[in-house]
C-alpha cells in the first residue's frame, strides 16, 4: 500500500513537472509573437497622433502657403499658440513609436534572411528608426514659433516654419531606405504563398521613389510643387499614410502566420 501511495506521488511529481515544462515552452514561444503584434499595432497609433496632432492641431494638414508674408505667419503662430503648442508636444511624444512599428517589420523580415545575412531588415529598422529625428526636429521648430510668438520677430518666425517644413520634406531619404530594404525582402520571398504580398513589395518601392520629388519643393513658393502643392504635399504624404496602413495590416497577417506555422512545427516535434 506505501509502495503505491509512493508512486502515486512520484507520478503526480512527475506530472506536474511536464506540465510546468509545457507552460514554459508556450509562454517562451507565445510572447515574442505578442511583442510582434504589439509593436505592429504602433504603426496604426503613431498615424493617428500624427494626423491630429501634426496634421489638425498644427495646422499642418495643408500646410500654410509658402507665399505668406512674415506678417501672416505671425499672425497665424499669435493666433493658434496654444493648438500649436499642444499638437507639437504630441507629435514630439508619439513620434518614436514610428521607430517600434519598424521593429515589427524587422521581425517578419529576419524570418525570410539566411546565412546571418540581416542587413535589409537591419536598414529597414534604421530607416524607420531615423524617419523619427525629423518629425523631432522639425515639430521643435513649430514649438519654438508657438511658445513665445508675441516676443519673436515675424521674419523669425517665417524662418521657424520654414526650416520646419524643408526638413521634414528633405529628409525624406532615410523613410525611402525603409521602403525599399521591406520592398526588395519581401520580393525575394520564394513561398508560393508570399508572407507579404508582391505588389505591397511593389508600391512600397514605388512610394520610396515618388519622395524624390520633394527636392523640387525648395525652388517653388506656389503650384504643385512648393510645400502645399497638390502633388508635393497631397500626394506625397497621402502615400506614405497608405504605406503604413498598408504595410501595418500584412505585417499583421504575416505574424498570425508565422505563429500557427510555429506552433505546428513544435507540435510535430
Amino acid at each position: 500500500m506505501q509502495a503505491t501511495q509512493t508512486e502515486a506521488v512520484h507520478l503526480r511529481a512527475n506530472s506536474l513537472v511536464r506540465g510546468s515544462a509545457v507552460g514554459r515552452n508556450e509562454t517562451s514561444t507565445i510572447s515574442p509573437f505578442r511583442y510582434w503584434r504589439f509593436c505592429a499595432a504602433m504603426g496604426p497609433v503613431f498615424l493617428a497622433v500624427f494626423i491630429v496632432c501634426w496634421g489638425v492641431l498644427g495646422y499642418n494638414i495643408p500646410p500654410l502657403s509658402a507665399e505668406l508674408t512674415g506678417e501672416q505667419m505671425a499672425t497665424h503662430f499669435r493666433t493658434h499658440a496654444g493648438e500649436v503648442r499642444a499638437g507639437m508636444a504630441g507629435s514630439m511624444t508619439f513620434a518614436v513609436l514610428y521607430m517600434v512599428w519598424g521593429l515589427s517589420i524587422t521581425k517578419v523580415m529576419e524570418t525570410l534572411e539566411t546565412d546571418g545575412n540581416n542587413i535589409l531588415s537591419q536598414l529597414q529598422l534604421w530607416g524607420a528608426g531615423l524617419t523619427v529625428v525629423p518629425i523631432l526636429v522639425s515639430s521643435s521648430f513649430w514649438l519654438t514659433g508657438a511658445y513665445r510668438p508675441e516676443a519673436l520677430d515675424p521674419s523669425i518666425l517665417q524662418m521657424l516654419y520654414d526650416m520646419a517644413w524643408l526638413l521634414i520634406d528633405l529628409a525624406y531619404a532615410v523613410t525611402s531606405v525603409q521602403m525599399f530594404a521591406l520592398g526588395v525582402l519581401f520580393l525575394s520571398d520564394k513561398r508560393a504563398n508570399p508572407l507579404i504580398p508582391k505588389w505591397v513589395s511593389w508600391y512600397s518601392i514605388w512610394v520610396g521613389f515618388m519622395f524624390v520629388i520633394e527636392v523640387l519643393m525648395p525652388y517653388f513658393k506656389g503650384g504643385l510643387f512648393a510645400r502645399h502643392g497638390w502633388l508635393n504635399f497631397w500626394i506625397e504624404f497621402l502615400i506614405w499614410f497608405f504605406f503604413i496602413a498598408i504595410v501595418t495590416l500584412h505585417v499583421f497577417k504575416a505574424i498570425h502566420r508565422l505563429e500557427h506555422e510555429h506552433f505546428a512545427k513544435t507540435a510535430k516535434n
